[in-house]
């Protein structure tokens, strides 16, 4: 995805702050972001924070949450699709049946593409970041104190939403030449 500033203008940016114990930060549809309380210990300093309000940005700017709706509605319907065409068998054979589907949707359809949303994400935050002027080497510090406090709590890859937390380290290790191609330094 290539960034139109023009794009930009047309979202009414609103950022929030949450008093909240939880690790997170979440956008919205629209240009609206939060970030729970918690997860500025993990920033450190404005220039550890400067990645995430620009990975969130990079969540609406690319429709991810619309992309995941279309994507969910699909699975939902060729879960109906399915249901149908079993309409004639055991009532176990169909819960065994439609079950596996799930699975397979979830693990085989869903996650996966919601793992590329999060690296695209990555990857479009850290332009922000570099179009802001930051140090992206920063984005890399907070990520990996984020790991640090989530090891061995989160789901093997394949059952995650985001990519594995070395595995992400790596790839915006990969990103970080493409992104000071939009470094501002004034």
């Amino acid at each position: 995805m290539k960034i139109n500033p023009d794009k930009l203008q047309r979202y009414r940016w609103e950022f929030n702050l949450i008093m909240d114990s939880t690790i997170n930060a979440f956008a919205m549809p629209g240009g609206k972001v939060a970030v729970l309380s918690r997860i500025l210990s993990i920033t450190n300093d404005a220039a550890g924070m400067a990645f995430l309000p620009g990975y969130e940005v990079a969540h609406s700017i690319a429709n991810h949450a619309n992309e995941r709706l279309s994507q969910f509605l699909l699975a939902e319907f060729c879960g109906m699709v399915l249901s149908e065409a079993l309409g004639k068998q055991s009532e176990t054979t169909r819960q065994l049946a439609l079950a596996a589907y799930g699975l397979g949707a979830q693990v085989g359809i869903l996650l996966p593409y919601s793992r590329t949303h999060e690296s695209e994400a990555d990857r479009l935050g850290l332009i922000f970041m570099a179009m802001a002027g930051y140090n992206l080497e920063n984005a890399i510090g907070f990520l990996e104190r984020m790991q640090e406090i989530q090891k061995g709590q989160g789901p093997p890859e394949f059952l995650s939403t985001h990519p594995a937390p070395e595995n992400r380290i790596e790839d915006i290790r990969k990103m970080l030449p493409e992104a000071m191609e939009y470094y501002r330094n004034e």
